[in-house]
């Protein structure tokens, strides 16, 4: 019995060396299952006992080592950022009046260009008959008034030939009937009759003399005017470079001159005249000297932006250079869709080196404070919505809500430091901590470590 007993377990040892022979990586992931419990179980109780020795510590007394900064008064920059375009000071498309073809180009793209100057020049040849046309008119008109030049506006028509002419026959033909009036009965009734019927119609030829003279008056007053149009037709053949109006903001340099941005315009080639919303300028002309930038800002600063502020700019063409201008406008009404406001700030350009058109980011200056209260940025703590830090009072700690507003850099050593500007009950010379937060609650000891 004990004999088969023995036999028995031999058989199983060798039965179950042989499995695990067949089977080696179920060993090795028992023994890795076995390794990784204890290394957890080492891991999470050591955290645990850490945690537990921290508040058995609390308990006894001990205070939390922490370290921390003074609240320090610093110069803060409170700025907008915006970015925006760069427009000319006017930018002016020039259309043609008239139609022609096109015998010179004097000015292209890139020129400075001062009022009065010619761009371009069509053919003039039929506006120059136009004008001798009308010239000859007024001329055959003022022939039959007796003059060789347009009379002036209180030019008399009693001293007109016709009308001199006329006037002395009617008085003739009065005094006549009044002689036969009084002739006595010598003078038949007929003859009285004739004189009166000679009176009237002499009176009627004077009337008619003065209106036929103002009409001739009208008329060479409808030739000038015709000649005065055939005249300006005749110098819009010329495009001439307009004279800008003066400036209405205050500070802002009387324009003298332009820069040509676009010409669509050749030699050759015939200008026709186009209802004006589809014609096509054939140049624009820019002042560059100064610029405006337009801005887009959100709402909640239109009470802070005002006029006089300083801006800024940054441009793509020159990055290491900043450049300066000042907000000359301010538009009241938000967009209701975007919910934004727009800004115009004059930007002096007297070297040219700022193109219209150009991509700027810039930054309003609002205000400057010389004093106000900063902690470093690892002194501030955020949970639930609450910004709040920790100062040391007494060897304990107070739990102060704080709002943040600018970031300032500040060079700690040899190393730089963030400062946030707060605002709170954080009186002058309070000191924060830096580091340590996760430990302290308000009313927590804590020892301050240099």
């Amino acid at each position: 019995m004990l004999e088969q007993f023995r036999v028995r377990i031999t058989r199983a040892w060798r039965l179950s060396v042989a499995f695990l022979k067949r089977r080696k990586w179920l060993l090795v992931a028992a023994l890795a299952a076995v390794v990784l419990g204890a290394v957890a179980a080492g891991k999470f109780g050591g955290r645990d006992g850490k945690a537990q020795s921290t508040a058995r510590a609390q308990s006894a007394g001990e205070p939390v080592v922490v370290t921390v900064d003074p609240v320090t008064a610093r110069p803060i920059r409170r700025t907008v950022p915006a970015v925006g375009s760069l427009w000319g000071w006017e930018e002016v498309p020039i259309t043609p009046k008239v139609e022609g073809k096109v015998v010179r180009v004097h000015k292209f793209v890139g020129d400075v260009v001062k009022p009065g100057e010619v761009l371009a020049e069509l053919d003039p040849t039929d506006y120059q008959l136009a004008v001798t046309e009308a010239q000859r008119a007024l001329e055959l008109e003022l022939a039959k008034l007796n003059l060789t030049q347009p009379p002036a506006a209180d030019f008399d028509i009693a001293q007109l030939p016709s009308i001199v002419k006329a006037d002395a026959l009617e008085k003739q033909a009065q005094a006549r009937a009044a002689r036969l009036r009084a002739g006595g009965p010598a003078v038949t009734v007929e003859d009285k009759q004739q004189a009166e019927t000679d009176s009237v119609a002499a009176r009627a030829s004077l009337r008619q003399a003065e209106l036929e003279a103002k009409a001739t008056l009208a008329t060479v007053r409808h030739r000038q005017a015709a000649l005065a149009t055939a005249k300006q037709r005749l110098a819009d053949t010329k495009l001439i470079v307009p004279t800008p109006n003066p400036p209405s903001d205050p500070g802002v340099p009387a324009a003298t001159e332009y820069v040509v941005s676009f010409r669509k315009l050749a030699a050759g080639e015939m200008v026709r005249i186009i209802p004006l919303a589809d014609a096509p300028p054939l140049f624009r002309l820019v002042i560059d000297r100064p610029l405006k930038l337009q801005l887009t800002l959100p709402e909640r600063h239109l009470s802070e932006v005002q006029t006089g502020q300083t801006v800024e700019l940054a441009v793509e063409t020159f990055r290491k250079e900043q450049f300066h201008g000042t907000i000359s406008r301010v538009n009241r009404t938000v967009d209701r869709s975007s919910r934004t406001f727009t800004v115009e700030v004059v930007v002096p350009n007297a070297d040219r080196r700022l193109s219209a058109g150009s991509f700027a980011k810039a930054t309003i200056v609002m205000n400057t404070d010389d004093q106000a209260s900063t902690v470093p940025e690892e002194a501030l703590v955020h949970f639930a919505g609450v910004t709040k830090v920790f100062v040391v009072a007494d060897g304990k700690v107070r739990e102060v809500p704080v709002r943040t507003g600018v970031s300032v850099e500040a060079t700690d050593g040899k190393k730089k430091r963030t400062w946030i500007e707060v605002e709170g009950e954080l009186p002058a010379g309070s000191k924060v901590v830096t580091s340590g937060q996760s430990r302290l609650a308000d009313g927590v000891a804590v020892k301050v470590r240099e």
